[in-house]
C-alpha cells in the first residue's frame, strides 16, 4: 500500500490502484469492504447514467511528496463497457492552517459518451471513528442547517424512493449547491471526532453534497461525497473542483471554522448596509392583485396596511402583485396598474408609508419567464435554461381562488432564465431602475438568491459548453445589481446562498432553518456567517406550528415575515397572531442594543439541556441568552450562575 498522511488521518490506496484504506489512529475509523473512493457515470445519449467505480479499475499509483497521484488509462463500467477515457486522481495534504486532504481529478475523454458526473471525495465507511454507529450524527446543510441522528438508518427511512431511484443499490440524500444548500460543507460527527468535507471553489460550479447509506437488508455502509457535473464531451480534456476533507478533533463548529474562513479568504466581504435595514423588525407580506386576477387592495391601501401592522411593531412592507399583468403573470414585464391606482398614486402611497416612519420593497421575480408573452416567443425562448434533452426547463404553478378548476388543473407556466447571456444581465438591471424610480425603499428580487441550480445546456449562452458553470453568472448579476443601488437604498432577494452574501442587504427566508422544522439546525449558518440580515417564513395565520416558528425566529434573531393568509389580507384581520406578534417584537426592543445593535455569536454552554434551544447576542461588554424550552415539561438549570426555569414552550431573555 502506498500512503499518505494529514494529522491523524491516513490515505492509503494498493500498487494496482484496485483498493484502498482509510483509518485514523487510536478509533473504530474503518472503510467498507470493496470501498470505492471515486465514482464518475458516463452518458451516451440512451444509457444515461453508467456508473464507474474506482474499485473496478486498475491503474499507475505515485507518491510526489505530500501529493499521492492515481493514473488510469481507462475505465470499466458496471455494465462490462470499456471507455477510453483516461482518469487521474490527486489527493495532496493541505498546507493551510488545517491539516486534511485536498482532492481533485482530470478528465481525458477519448470515449465516444460524455462523462456527465465525478464524485470525489468518495467515503465509502463501514464504521466512524466512535464506537457506536448509532451515536452518529451528519451536519447538511439543508437550508440553513440539519442534524441527522444515527444517519446510517434514518437515511434509509427518510429518503427512500421505492420507486423512482436505484435505491437498490445506495439510498441517497443529497443536498445541491448553490441552491438547497447555503453553504458548500458537511459532514459527520463521530466519537470525538469530526469528518469535514468541503467544496473549494471561487467559481461556484454546481455540486451536490450527499450522503448515502446501504439498501434495506444490507451490511451498514454510510457514503459521503461531493458530486461534480462537469459534462465532459467526447474530445474534451477537463480538471474538476478541489475539494477539502478534514478529521477534527471537535465537534461541527470545526468545519465551520474551515469554510467561513476560507469563504472570508477567497469571496465573502460583508456588505455596507443601511442603518434603517438593520432595524427592520419585520414586513407585512401584502399581494394588491393576486395570481388568479382577484384585487385585494389599491396602491392607497398601503397606508392603512402599514399601520395596521405598525400597531405591533412591523415597520416595513414587502409588496407583491402591484403590476397590471397580476402576480406570477406577464414576467419580465412589470408596469403599474391603472386599475389599482396608476403609477402616481403607487409614490404617493410609498411616500406615505416613509412619512409614517415606514419602509417598502417592490418585487420582482429574478429569473421566471411567463411562457404565455410575447417576450417569451421573441426572446426568452433563447434566454431560459435548457436541460439534458434539450428542452426548457419548466416550473407551474396552482394558486387558485375559491373555485377547482385552478386548484385541480393548474394554471401558469414559467421557463427559468439562464443568467449567463446579456439580456438577463440587463433585465435585471432595468427592474432594479424601474422599482426605485417609484420611491421604494428596497428592490426584491425573488427565487435567484437561492434558486434551484438547474445546469444549462444552451451552449449560446456565455457559459459555452460548461453546462455546471451558470452560477458565477448569478453572482455577477447581483454584483452589477448592487453597484447600481443607491445610497441609503437595499437589494433584497429570496433565499439565503453564501455566493451572493457580499452584495445583498438582507435575506427573505424560506428554508429549513429559517422555516422551523424538527431537526433544523440553523446554527449551521448563523454561526458562520453571522452578519446576514434574514427573515423567517409561512407565518400566514394561526396554524398549528406558527408559535414555533415565531419562538424559534426570535431566539436566533430572524426579522419577521408576516404574510397573512398568505398575503391576501393585513395582520389587522387576524387579532390572536398580531398580539403575539406584538408581545415578542416588544421583547426584542427591550433589548434593542443586542438584537439590531449587536452582533449574533454561537454560544452553548453545556449546562443548557437538549430540549432548550438558544441564541446568543453580543454587544460591547454584555451579553444576552435567548432560551426557548422546546419541550412539554419544565426545565431548571444554571446558565453563567443564575438559576433559570423555563415552563413548557416558553422563551425569555438571560442578560448577562
Amino acid at each position: 500500500m502506498v500512503s499518505i498522511k494529514s494529522g491523524e488521518m491516513v490515505f492509503s490506496v494498493s500498487e494496482d490502484a484496485s483498493k484502498t484504506e482509510l483509518s485514523c489512529l487510536g478509533t473504530a475509523l474503518r472503510q467498507s469492504e470493496n470501498a470505492d473512493f471515486w465514482r464518475i457515470y458516463t452518458d451516451d445519449g440512451y444509457e444515461r447514467e453508467m456508473t464507474v467505480r474506482s474499485s473496478s479499475q486498475t491503474g499507475r499509483v505515485s507518491l510526489a511528496g505530500d501529493s499521492l497521484e492515481i493514473n488510469y488509462e481507462k475505465l470499466v463500467a458496471d455494465n462490462g463497457r470499456v471507455f477510453e477515457i483516461a482518469f487521474k486522481v490527486t489527493v495532496k495534504k493541505s498546507v493551510s492552517t488545517y491539516e486534511g486532504f485536498l482532492f481533485s481529478s482530470e478528465i481525458d475523454n477519448r470515449s465516444g459518451a460524455r462523462v456527465n458526473e465525478v464524485q470525489l471525495p468518495f467515503f465509502d465507511l463501514a464504521h466512524g471513528c466512535g464506537e457506536n454507529r448509532a451515536d452518529d450524527v451528519l451536519y447538511q446543510i439543508n437550508g440553513l442547517g440539519w442534524k441527522t441522528l444515527d444517519p446510517w438508518e434514518r437515511i434509509k427511512k427518510a429518503c427512500h424512493t421505492e420507486y423512482i431511484a436505484s435505491d437498490n443499490h445506495v439510498v441517497w440524500n443529497a443536498m445541491r449547491y448553490p441552491g438547497d444548500a447555503a453553504m458548500g460543507w458537511f459532514g459527520l460527527q463521530s466519537g470525538e471526532r469530526f469528518l469535514y468535507i468541503g467544496r473549494q471553489d471561487p467559481e461556484l460550479k454546481i455540486c451536490a453534497m450527499a450522503a448515502g447509506v446501504s439498501p434495506r437488508g444490507k451490511e451498514p455502509r454510510l457514503l459521503l461525497t461531493i458530486s461534480h457535473f462537469p459534462f465532459v464531451k467526447p474530445g474534451e480534456k477537463l480538471t474538476t473542483t478541489e475539494c477539502f476533507a478534514a478529521l477534527c478533533k471537535g465537534d461541527w463548529t470545526k468545519g465551520s471554522d474551515i469554510y467561513g474562513n476560507y469563504a472570508r479568504a477567497n469571496w465573502y466581504k460583508p456588505p455596507r448596509v443601511p442603518e434603517w435595514v438593520k432595524n427592520i423588525t419585520g414586513w407585512q407580506r401584502i399581494i394588491l392583485r393576486h395570481q388568479f386576477g382577484e384585487k385585494n387592495f389599491d396602491y392607497s391601501d398601503l397606508p392603512r396596511i402599514y399601520r395596521e401592522g405598525k400597531k405591533y411593531g412591523l415597520n416595513m412592507l414587502m409588496v407583491f402583485g402591484w403590476w397590471k399583468g397580476r402576480f406570477d403573470n406577464g414576467y419580465p414585464i412589470y408596469e403599474p396598474d391603472e386599475g389599482l391606482g396608476g403609477a402616481e398614486e403607487l409614490k404617493k402611497a410609498i411616500k406615505a408609508v416613509n412619512a409614517d416612519g415606514g419602509y417598502v420593497a417592490l418585487y420582482t421575480n429574478g429569473q421566471l419567464i411567463d411562457v404565455n408573452t410575447d417576450y417569451y416567443r421573441e426572446t426568452g425562448k433563447d434566454v431560459c435554461r435548457i436541460d439534458i434533452d434539450g428542452n426548457d426547463y419548466r416550473d407551474h404553478y396552482r394558486f387558485g381562488n375559491d373555485g377547482l378548476t385552478l386548484r385541480a388543473f393548474g394554471y401558469k407556466s414559467f421557463v427559468t432564465a439562464c443568467p449567463a447571456n446579456e439580456e438577463w444581465q440587463r433585465i435585471l438591471i432595468e427592474h432594479e431602475n424601474m422599482k426605485f424610480s417609484y420611491g421604494c425603499d428596497s428592490a426584491f428580487f425573488d427565487q435567484i438568491g437561492g434558486a434551484a441550480p438547474l445546469p444549462c445546456f444552451n451552449e449560446e449562452h456565455f457559459h459555452g459548453a460548461r453546462a455546471d458553470e451558470c452560477e458565477k453568472w448569478r453572482v455577477a448579476a447581483f454584483k452589477n445589481m448592487f453597484a447600481h443601488c443607491p445610497e441609503g437604498k437595499a437589494i433584497g432577494t429570496e433565499m439565503v446562498n453564501d455566493m451572493v452574501l457580499s452584495y445583498v442587504h438582507y435575506i427573505h427566508g424560506i428554508q429549513v432553518g429559517a422555516v422551523y422544522v424538527p431537526g433544523c439546525f440553523p446554527e449551521m449558518f448563523m454561526r458562520t456567517f453571522p452578519e446576514v440580515i434574514q427573515t423567517d417564513r409561512f407565518v400566514h395565520d394561526n396554524k398549528e406550528g406558527t408559535d414555533q416558528s415565531l419562538k424559534n425566529a426570535f431566539i436566533h434573531g430572524f426579522r419577521l415575515d408576516v404574510s397573512p393568509w398568505r398575503g391576501r389580507t393585513h395582520i389587522g384581520e387576524l387579532p390572536d397572531l398580531a398580539e403575539k406578534i406584538g408581545k415578542l417584537l416588544a421583547e426584542k426592543e427591550k433589548y434593542r442594543r443586542f438584537f439590531y445593535e449587536g452582533d449574533y455569536v454561537y454560544d452553548r454552554p453545556g449546562t443548557i439541556p437538549e430540549g432548550v434551544k438558544n441564541g446568543c447576542f453580543v454587544n460591547g461588554g454584555e451579553k444576552i441568552y435567548t432560551l426557548w424550552n422546546d419541550t412539554q415539561s419544565e426545565q431548571a438549570f444554571l446558565l453563567a450562575g443564575k438559576e433559570i426555569k423555563m415552563a413548557p414552550q416558553e422563551v425569555k431573555v438571560c442578560l448577562i
